[in-house]
């Protein structure tokens, strides 16, 4: 027989362990989007730069792999530099203020990383 009593485990304690590692994380990698942003950018102008070549133009590969590109750094400008320049700075941009603004923000929060990833399977398919 199994005494299974000397093993609790309390799960409340586990959640608000893995809750306060990620606030942890959350306050003490502020200064690193900044750096992920220009890391970032340093690779979409090489994408750039290869994709839009003579050779690769035609390839609709290169097509779908630069729309993607693209779409990331639109991404990484309208959330996480946003998000960046809120959390450091406390420059807060008002389009949470209005209803059809904040409505448009979160819809745009939520269809950028999937429009990438659609671009990457249509590119990976091709």
């Amino acid at each position: 027989m199994f005494n299974n009593t000397e093993h609790v485990i309390n799960v409340a304690q586990i959640s608000k362990s893995i809750v306060n590692d990620l606030n942890l994380v959350t306050h003490r990698f502020v200064i690193y989007p900044a750096l992920i942003f220009y890391l970032w950018f340093i690779g979409f102008i090489g994408n750039l730069f290869t994709y839009l070549r003579a050779e690769l133009r035609n390839n609709t590969f290169c097509i779908y792999s630069l729309c993607g590109s693209i779409i990331d750094i639109i991404n990484l400008t309208r959330n996480l530099f946003l998000r960046y320049l809120s959390a450091k700075y406390a420059i807060r941009i008002p389009w949470y203020s209005l209803r059809a603004t904040c409505k448009l923000s979160i819809f745009l929060l939520a269809f950028l990383p999937h429009l990438s990833i659609h671009f990457l399977s249509m590119a990976i398919i091709d």
